[in-house]
């Protein structure tokens, strides 16, 4: 294998174990725990995007509306009650 072909399947893997799958939308416990990439428990804006996305691939009505409107980031203020830059599960009203 070329050093190329190597540093390509390097990249690939990286990227695909990066990107988080929103197409494989579960319950919104599962899809809290499925964006929680630094498993803190929380998420934080970056990780909200993947649950919205994840919740509007499920068809969920206020996900698919945040999502359509681009409107994450005043979605994340609203919900982050605590203002501590999280979004926790009761925050989301997960139980």
């Amino acid at each position: 294998m070329s050093q190329w072909s190597t540093l390509f399947a390097a990249i690939v893997l990286v990227a695909t174990l990066s990107v988080p799958d929103v197409t494989m939308a579960g319950t919104p416990a599962e899809d809290f725990v499925a964006c929680d990439a630094d498993r803190s428990g929380a998420l934080n804006p970056a990780e909200f995007r993947c649950f919205i996305g994840r919740a509007a691939q499920a068809g969920r009505a206020r996900a698919v509306m945040v999502r359509d409107n681009n409107a994450y980031d005043r979605a994340f203020t609203r919900l982050d009650r605590d203002r501590n830059g999280q979004l926790s599960r009761p925050e989301l009203q997960i139980g």
